[in-house]
């Protein structure tokens, strides 16, 4: 098949395949290097590790010093833009627009937003880092050719912030990978692996207080009556991140210790039999761009609760009930009266099936060169 477009694709915000954008990386880069020519920039020891390779893909290797955080968002915003030849390449796509910007735009360039949790949650980066986000980022976001939003939810914050304009956004919505993740798998060597003995609740995130709101979760576990709470372990899969001790460290004293079961990192091919395993999916954070996981989740025939606000009711749909992520009695209160509801939790399965037929990696790569073409 002959190749359509050459790509250069920044992934100097990669962290190590273990992060949220990590995932839509290496999602948007399969579909990509199927009918285009991509070149990758990361850094050198990531490239070894990195999952997705094939003839379409090369590799550019980073300079070392960019593995520091303050020294890579320099060197990208003001030095990588020279060294972009037009010659080289069609377009650029940056995946990571919230956290790597260029100052100047050499080519046609796409960029994807994903979220501005930091205006949400009090104290989720340093000082320095928030000033990059609410004063840097976004005087170069609005220099770029396209800006995609995975969400209505972030394009609506992102007018809202940093005061862009509706229609200089583009609503792309992430996908999943159908491939990966079905309702028909086994998970008994997964449960084997894990010593997961009963049934189980699943929330899978990295370990970050209070972004990702742990503690109210464990909180209302442990509010949840005595029948629920022996027949139900809570399954809590994740990095730990910033906070991770606050939680480790509320649980490791509290009474419910021996049923919550923290897996650390859980490689990709654990995910989808770990999903298929649970009873529900529990999705407390208390901010999110999109949240690929409830979609995953969906794709996976189990039903979820999530929190009432950012993207996630959106993403939703008709097929998840919703609590306040702040209030520990919500929380608690939903997972027991899904739970207790065999026709509900048979129906919120059965809408989930519907609700994920509008999102495909296949539609949002296509999206991407849909607007290469608008913007040439």
């Amino acid at each position: 098949m002959p190749i359509k477009l050459k790509v250069f694709v920044s992934g100097l915000a990669y962290d190590k395949g273990k992060s949220g954008i990590a995932d839509y990386t290496n999602n948007v880069i399969r579909e990509l290097s199927k009918e285009n020519q991509l070149t990758i920039l990361m850094p050198e020891d990531e490239i070894e590790n990195f999952p997705i390779k094939n003839e379409n893909i090369t590799f550019l290797p980073a300079p070392k010093f960019t593995k520091k955080a303050i020294l890579s968002m320099i060197w990208h915003l003001f030095i990588l833009p020279f060294k972009i030849k037009k010659s080289d390449y069609d377009l650029i796509f940056l995946p990571a627009g919230n956290r790597r910007l260029l100052s100047f735009y050499p080519l046609p360039t796409v960029v994807t937003f994903h979220d501005l949790s930091q205006f949400h949650i009090e104290n989720k980066y340093d000082k320095f880092r928030m000033f990059y986000i609410k004063k840097i980022v976004p005087y170069y976001l609005k220099k770029a050719p396209a800006v995609m939003a995975i969400s209505k939810s972030t394009a609506d914050d992102m007018m809202q912030f940093y005061g862009m304009s509706r229609d200089k956004i583009v609503i792309n919505y992430n996908g999943y990978n159908s491939d990966r993740f079905s309702a028909d798998l086994d998970a008994s060597d997964v449960r084997m692996k894990y010593h997961l003995t009963k049934d189980y609740l699943l929330y899978i995130a990295r370990i970050e207080h209070p972004g990702k709101n742990h503690l109210n979760l464990v909180k209302a576990y442990e509010k949840l009556p005595q029948e629920l709470r022996d027949k139900y372990d809570l399954v809590l899969p994740g990095s730990d991140w910033n906070g991770a001790e606050e939680v480790h460290s509320y649980v490791s004293t509290s009474s419910v210790n021996p049923n919550i079961k923290f897996l650390g990192f859980v490689p990709d091919e654990d995910l989808p039999p770990l999903y298929c395993g649970a009873k529900l999916y529990v999705f407390p954070s208390l901010y999110e761009g999109f949240g690929i996981p409830l979609v995953e989740a969906m794709a996976s025939g189990i039903p979820v609760i999530c929190s009432d606000c950012s993207s996630l009711p959106e993403v939703g749909g008709e097929a998840v009930k919703l609590f306040n992520p702040k209030s520990v009695e919500s929380i608690a209160s939903t997972i027991a009266e899904v739970l207790s509801d065999n026709a509900c939790l048979t129906d919120m399965r059965e809408k989930g099936f519907k609700e994920i037929k509008r999102f495909s990696w296949k539609q949002h790569a296509s999206k991407i060169i849909e607007i290469y073409n608008e913007i040439k």
